[in-house]
């Protein structure tokens, strides 16, 4: 959790500090935010959506293959989720005008330079999705520092080009190809600790059955948590808030990085390392009474985890929202409104914060069960709802609808993902 720690600060250091305090809450700034959001959005539902469902397959057929078997199946793994980020990355270089069109055609955003930002990031696409493979590989074996280094790295590279050529012209293009870099720095990072384990690679064709166990177990979580990332970071986060006006996005993401990197730091970290020990008690126990009790012990346990840690820091950032925000940005150039803008975006964030960080607690337990249509529908639900809270709360509460649409959803989707495991016969509390 150290590194995790580490990354998520770099991370706000350059999303929440760096390019509000280089760029202002402006143009510039909104283009760099857009075209990074919309970059790591696909590397995220590539890595979020198969990490997770990747680890009980690792841990399956690490079980039921020989030795050989299992580093050809990986490896074809490997070359099959590469060609798939080059083959997304081709996609985003020919379409980036279409892309950066659409999502900023009612802004004041210059799209030529939100297409040039996009282009320049589109490349770490393909180690993106390469590290997935190999994350997922090194989470089922319980490798977990090994895997924890993929904020810090893209972000640490980012933020060493500001220092660097803080008053260079055209810096945002140098940080957008800073990340590319950092995602390579990541992805052989990952290579050596994979060979580190003992696997070694070598050219494997992917075959039927690859396919097969991608199709079952990949591709309905991945499609659904796609489905709520687009909706989410995009139609939200981009679209709706582009249309508040000028630095509008900028404003939302400097709060929203805060409050993303602690849930990330607490749910994630504790679904990411809980979900190896879940799928292995479910593989191993063919007793489904004893593998119901096991998944539910372990389940609560984690969701304990969760609740006190997440507690306090949601007490924390209600208390001193305001206070955390002149801190950030109270000794530069940035107005006292949107310093007290970014505060209350942390307040209603952070009131749905220990919600949002029971959902990927619980997801693991459905991963671990295999449940990929339970997951599927309540990522595709939450999205929907998301998206229509925010819409319909604007005319009211502008910019701060959308930080209060995503408290009230993560509501929801803890008592829905409740009843799901319910129907699994698991329970949490």
């Amino acid at each position: 959790m150290a590194i995790t720690f580490v990354g998520m600060g770099l991370s706000l250091l350059v999303r929440v500090l760096l390019i509000p305090k280089r760029f202002g809450f402006g143009d510039t700034a909104d283009a760099l935010t857009a075209a990074l959001t919309v970059v790591l959005l696909v590397d995220t539902i590539v890595r979020e959506g198969a990490k997770f469902s990747l680890v009980p397959v690792f841990v399956t057929r690490k079980k039921e293959m020989t030795r050989a078997e299992y580093q050809r199946f990986t490896n074809s793994l490997l070359i099959l989720l590469l060609s798939v980020g080059f083959g997304v990355f081709i996609l985003i270089e020919l379409f980036a005008p279409w892309i950066a069109g659409g999502l900023l055609w009612k802004s004041t955003v210059d799209v030529q330079r939100a297409t040039t930002l996009l282009r320049f990031c589109a490349p770490l696409l393909i180690f993106g999705c390469g590290s997935t493979v190999l994350g997922a590989f090194l989470n089922s074996q319980q490798r977990f520092k090994t895997v924890a280094l993929r904020n810090a790295l893209p972000a640490g590279a980012a933020a060493f080009i500001f220092l660097l050529l803080w008053n260079t012209q055209n810096l945002e293009n140098w940080v957008a190809m800073a990340y590319t870099g950092g995602f390579i720095a990541y992805f052989g990072w990952l290579c050596i600790g994979a060979y580190r384990t003992g696997h070694r690679y070598g050219f494997t064709g992917v075959s039927v059955d690859t396919l097969r166990s991608l199709k079952n177990t990949v591709t309905l979580p991945t499609l659904g948590f796609g489905i709520r990332q687009i909706v989410n970071r995009l139609l939200v986060e981009v679209y709706l808030v582009s249309q508040l006006g000028s630095g509008a996005i900028t404003l939302y993401k400097s709060a929203f990085q805060i409050f993303s990197a602690l849930q990330t730091l607490i749910g994630i970290s504790i679904a990411t390392t809980g979900l190896p020990d879940m799928a292995t008690a479910v593989a191993r126990d063919h007793d489904t009474a004893n593998e119901k009790i096991e998944l539910g012990r372990t389940l609560k346990r984690n969701a304990r985890i969760a609740i006190i840690i997440g507690f306090p820091v949601t007490l924390l950032l209600l208390i001193f929202h305001g206070k955390i925000s002149w801190i950030l940005y109270g000794r530069g150039t940035i107005d006292q409104a949107s310093i007290e803008l970014i505060g209350q975006l942390l307040f209603w964030l952070s009131s749905g914060m220990i919600f949002s960080c029971l959902i990927p607690v619980l997801n693991a337990g459905l991963y671990a069960q295999k449940a990929y249509r339970a997951v599927f529908t309540n990522m595709v639900t939450m999205a929907i709802l998301n998206f229509l809270l925010a819409y319909g709360l604007m005319e009211t509460w502008w910019l701060l609808s959308v930080a209060l649409s995503v408290s009230i959803t993560a509501l929801l989707a803890v008592g829905n993902l409740t009843y799901l495991l319910r129907r699994t016969r698991v329970s949490w509390f």
